[in-house]
C-alpha cells in the first residue's frame, strides 16, 4: 500500500513520541520518589525542563526520519539509515527503564555510551542521504551529550565505591543489667543495651560571649544516620523578629531545599543542602523559628549512607530508620532548651 507523504510524516513523529512515551512510564513514577532524594550536580535542571525538551526532540527527530523515508524504501540505503534510527529509539527508551525504572545510574550511564554512538551511526547514514535530516538530529546528539555528563554527575555523586561495610570486631560491652551486646552498624559501633534509647542523657552547651545556652543529644540514637558538625550551632537575630521562608517549589531538582514545617504547632523553615561523597549523602540543616520574639536558627550536618549499599538486613534496617528518624521533633527540643541571656 502507498502512503502519501502527509502519513508519512504523521506515522514518523507518533513513533518518535511513542519512545518518550514509553519511557515516561518509568520516569513518571521515580520523578517525586527516587529521583527527588537523590543527590544532583548543580547543573541539573529543574524536572519540569525535560518534558517539553524530550518531547521537541522526538518531534525533530520524526521530521528527520520522514525526510529519509519519502527519499523511498526500495532504496537500500534508506532501510539501513531508518533501521539504524530504530535501534536508537530502542536505545533511548532503555535508557529511562534503567536509569528510572531500575534506578540504577551505572547501568544507565553504560547504555549511555551504546545509544550516543548509535546516534552519531544515525546522523552518519542520514547524512549521506538528506542534509536537512542529518541537522535536525544535531539538537539530539548535543542534548544527550549533556544528559550523559548528568547521568555520570548523578553515578559519581551517589556511587558506593568508595564506600565499603566494615567488618565489626567480636567484642562485647557489658551492660547495667548484665547482659552483653556487641559491635553492629556502618560504623561498628556498640548496641545499645536494653533501655538505653530512653536515657534522656543531653548535654548543656553555653557560650558565654554570645549569652546563648541550650541542651542537645551527645548522639542521636540511630545506627545508620550520623552527626558531623554536632554539637548544633545556634544563632540569634535581635534585628530580625519575622519569620520568612521562601519555599522551593517541588519540581526543582536543586541540591538545596527550602521548606515550611510545623513541630507541636511551631512554624519552622528548614533548608537543606545536600552534597553526595563516598557513597553517603551530607546534609547541612538550618531549622529557624521564632523563639521569645527573635529569630533562631540552628545549624548542622547529617550524614546518610546509601542504603542500598548494604546487603539484607541491613539494607532494610538502614531504610526503615531513614523513615522512621523524627529530625524535626530532636531540633524542636533543641530549640526549647535555648536560653538568651543578654
Amino acid at each position: 500500500m502507498k502512503i502519501n507523504n502527509t502519513f508519512k510524516l504523521i506515522i514518523a513523529i507518533v513513533v518518535s513520541e511513542l519512545a518518550g512515551i514509553i519511557g515516561s512510564v518509568f520516569t513518571t513514577q521515580s520523578i517525586s520518589g527516587w529521583y527527588a532524594d537523590i543527590v544532583k550536580p548543580a547543573l541539573n535542571p529543574p524536572a519540569w525542563v525535560f518534558g517539553p525538551v524530550w518531547t521537541t526532540l522526538f518531534v525533530l527527530m520524526g521530521i528527520s526520519a520522514f525526510l529519509i523515508w519519502k527519499k523511498g524504501l526500495d532504496r537500500k540505503d534508506v532501510k539501513i539509515a531508518l533501521g539504524i534510527f530504530i535501534g536508537q529509539l530502542v536505545l533511548n527508551t532503555l535508557w529511562s527503564i534503567i536509569f528510572f525504572g531500575l534506578h540504577s545510574p551505572g547501568g544507565a550511564l553504560f547504555e549511555m555510551i551504546f545509544l550516543w554512538f548509535a546516534i552519531v551511526a544515525t546522523i552518519i547514514a542520514f547524512a549521506k542521504i538528506s542534509r536537512p535530516a542529518m541537522w535536525l538530529l544535531l539538537p539530539y546528539i548535543l542534548w544527550v551529550s549533556f544528559a550523559g555528563y548528568l547521568n555520570y554527575s548523578i553515578w559519581h555523586l551517589n556511587s558506593s565505591a568508595n564506600f565499603g561495610q566494615i567488618a565489626c570486631t567480636e567484642e562485647a560491652k557489658l551492660c547495667p543489667d548484665g547482659s552483653y551486646v556487641g559491635r553492629t552498624g556502618p560504623r561498628c559501633e556498640f548496641a545499645q543495651c536494653p533501655g538505653e534509647a530512653n536515657n534522656d542523657l543531653w548535654k548543656l552547651s553555653a557560650d558565654g560571649q554570645t549569652g546563648i545556652s541550650f541542651k542537645y543529644p551527645e548522639r542521636l540514637l540511630t545506627d545508620y544516620i550520623f552527626t558531623q558538625s554536632w554539637p548544633p550551632k545556634v544563632a540569634v537575630s535581635n534585628n530580625d523578629h519575622q519569620l520568612n521562608c521562601l519555599e522551593t517549589p517541588a519540581e526543582s531538582s536543586l541540591p538545596q531545599r527550602v521548606a515550611k514545617r510545623m513541630v507541636d504547632n511551631r512554624t519552622y523553615c528548614v533548608k537543606a543542602n545536600s552534597e553526595g561523597a563516598a557513597g553517603s549523602v551530607y546534609t547541612t540543616y538550618d531549622y529557624s523559628t521564632i523563639k521569645d520574639d527573635e529569630l533562631v536558627t540552628v545549624s548542622f550536618t547529617l550524614v546518610y549512607p546509601q542504603c542500598d549499599n548494604y546487603d539484607n538486613p541491613q539494607k532494610t534496617t538502614c531504610k526503615n530508620e531513614r523513615t522512621s528518624f523524627d529530625l524535626d521533633s530532636t531540633v524542636d527540643r533543641i530549640v526549647q532548651t535555648i536560653k538568651i541571656v543578654n
